[in-house]
């Protein structure tokens, strides 16, 4: 009898610690799934162990008798933790709530009250001394024990079936995890049977715990059980940024995760089970039957108000390898197409810069190097004086290859500008001695202040330049001095340049820039923005192509047509803009009664 007293002993104590230590090491790595309901099922497993090691050393009926009631808070700590941790670590976390907690708590309370106070003999039928048994006390247990017994049971084969499920499901690391989780929470199982169906005379259930204890450690050491998680699909589908469906052969929509809602043109929570076309765009059930059409891998590009989604379908067979629908998993592509292009125009502009460069600044090299060559021939020096003016071309023609490069970026961080302050600035700095400017656009615009004047600039420069009647000679020097006649001093020969807003009251469409030259035949409206297009043969035809390029990157749209007086008239449209509030010193001028 001692000796197997002392090996019961020793069983119970080596139970405690193991639980101990094991709570220990989980709990260190309490931020893992489930490591906390496991840490509380380890010390309740302590505890159970720990109450009948003391229940078998004490000598005392009455610690004897406490410390075979206080078991309970152990078993039932043992049970409720294994199947929160079977859940949390299975990725049903979601059902680990405060109020499942609080219903599964009730019962070992109850049964811990049972224990105590026993009414009517429920749980304990048989509860007193007994020199014979191994505790010193004979226990026999009643119906309220055989409810707990049957509870118990039941929630250990339900965070069984847990782990099962997920070692089914599992790959290679995850299978070894749940396989050594699995035999942990089953081998007390029978180990408490034998005791409780009296084919023993003493609690064998921590034998168990000694046995789960060595599994546990095989799942922390070998399998990483407190490093690597598993993570469920479902958490998967429901944290990742792309939307994923699911679609039957009838093009049902069967699930669907929380990225993939945003794609769905409906409100309603019941969309499952519904038809796609009721549920998605024309066009992206044209690009769904594209992709559909060949029972294969395949992807394409949906675009929807400025987005753009790479789409990508997979079919899905059964077991017996028949064909049940399809994986569509839709990625925002949005921001690379967006890149896509911005490289593209970088390269066109590239492509231009190199190609004008080495094309336009050809004719005029030629030219200098040929009157260089003369002057060095004859020594007349007024050969130079051409090289030079050939060299101030090719000047030009560089600062607007610079310009139609540079302004061609788009337009990311527009600030609120007067309209009219920009047309000021611009005609300061073009020669507006051949023209007169009328200004007659009082509004604020949202726009690059700097580009917006250069677009002013070159409109000017070109109404000047281009827009002067073939009859009306340019201002010749007079007077050896080098100066120009004024011909804006008799009007004769002054180009009208007028400047004004596009709309009606409140927010304007746009702006305007006209003038009263020679105009633009209508057949070459269409070209005189192509880079290096030229109607004369004079200039360096990049002017317009940089108004162009300057509205573009702003979002806006440039044309040319006629305006009332015969001349080019130029409409750039698309403006965010607000039309200034009247002038109040204006409104008091116009009513004599405030005078």
């Amino acid at each position: 009898m001692a000796i197997v007293q002392n090996a019961v002993l020793v069983a119970y104590a080596v139970a405690t610690i193991v639980a101990l230590v094991l709570s220990g090491v989980v709990w260190r790595h309490r931020d893992a799934a489930g490591a906390v309901p496991l840490t509380a099922s380890l010390v309740a497993a302590a505890v159970w162990a720990g109450s009948l090691f003391v229940a078998t050393f004490a000598e005392s009926y009455a610690v004897s008798s406490f410390a075979l009631r206080i078991l309970y808070v152990g078993v039932g700590g043992t049970v409720l933790g294994s199947l929160l941790f079977a859940l949390e670590y299975a990725g049903r976390e979601r059902f680990v709530t405060r109020r499942l907690v609080a219903l599964l708590s009730i019962e070992p309370v109850l049964v811990l009250a049972l224990a105590f106070w026993n009414p009517g003999n429920t749980f304990f039928t048989v509860l007193e001394p007994d020199p014979t048994a191994l505790t010193g006390i004979a226990v026999e247990f009643g119906t309220a024990f055989d409810a707990h017994l049957v509870y118990s049971y039941l929630l250990v084969l339900i965070s069984t079936a847990v782990i099962l499920e997920l070692l089914y499901n599992s790959r290679a690391l995850y299978r070894g995890q749940a396989a050594a989780l699995t035999g942990a929470l089953l081998v007390p199982l029978p180990a408490n049977a034998l005791y409780t169906f009296g084919l023993v005379g003493f609690d064998t259930t921590p034998i168990g715990f000694i046995v789960a204890g060595g599994l546990y450690a095989i799942a922390i050491v070998r399998y990483q059980l407190t490093d690597i998680v598993p993570i469920a699909r479902h958490r998967v589908l429901d944290t990742i940024a792309e939307g994923v469906f699911v679609i039957d052969r009838d093009d049902r929509l069967v699930d669907v995760n929380p990225s993939g809602r945003r794609f769905i043109d409906n409100d309603d929570e019941a969309i499952v089970g519904r038809s796609i076309e009721s549920l998605f765009s024309p066009a992206a059930i044209d690009l769904y039957e594209t992709l559909t059409a060949v029972r294969d891998k395949s992807r394409g590009v949906l675009s929807v108000n400025d987005s753009y989604y790479d789409v990508r379908v997979t079919p899905i067979d059964d077991s017996r390898n028949r064909h049940v629908g399809w994986i569509v998993v839709a990625s925002d592509i949005t921001e690379r197409k967006r890149h896509e292009r911005k490289l593209e125009r970088q390269n066109e502009r590239l492509d231009r810069f190199a190609s004008m460069v080495s094309h336009d600044l050809r004719n005029p090299l030629s030219v200098a190097d040929g009157y260089v060559s003369l002057a060095r021939e004859t020594g007349d020096t007024s050969h130079l004086e051409d090289a030079a003016r050939s060299l101030e071309r090719m000047e030009t023609i560089i600062d607007d290859v610079l310009a139609l490069t540079r302004d061609g970026d788009e337009v990311t961080d527009p600030e609120p500008v007067a309209l009219e302050s920009l047309v000021e600035r611009a005609w300061d700095h073009v020669d507006s001695a051949a023209a007169e400017l009328t200004v007659d656009a009082t509004a604020t615009i949202r726009a690059d202040a700097d580009r917006t004047t250069r677009l002013f600039e070159n409109l000017f420069r070109n109404a000047i330049e281009h827009g002067r009647p073939s009859s009306s000679p340019a201002p010749k020097p007079v007077d050896g001095a080098g100066e120009a006649d004024d011909p804006a001093a008799d009007g004769s020969n002054a180009i009208e340049i007028t400047v004004g807003t596009i709309g009606g009251e409140g927010a304007i469409e746009g702006f305007y820039v006209e003038d009263d030259g020679r105009g633009i035949p209508s057949d070459r409206r269409e070209r005189i923005f192509e880079s290096g297009y030229t109607g004369d043969g004079d200039g360096t035809g990049l002017g317009l192509s940089i108004v162009e390029r300057i509205a573009e990157a702003h979002g806006w749209t440039v044309a040319a047509t006629e305006s009332e007086a015969g001349g080019a008239r130029f409409e750039v449209t698309g403006v965010e803009s607000e039309r200034a509030p009247p002038d109040p010193t204006d409104r008091d001028r116009a009513d004599p009664a405030s005078n």
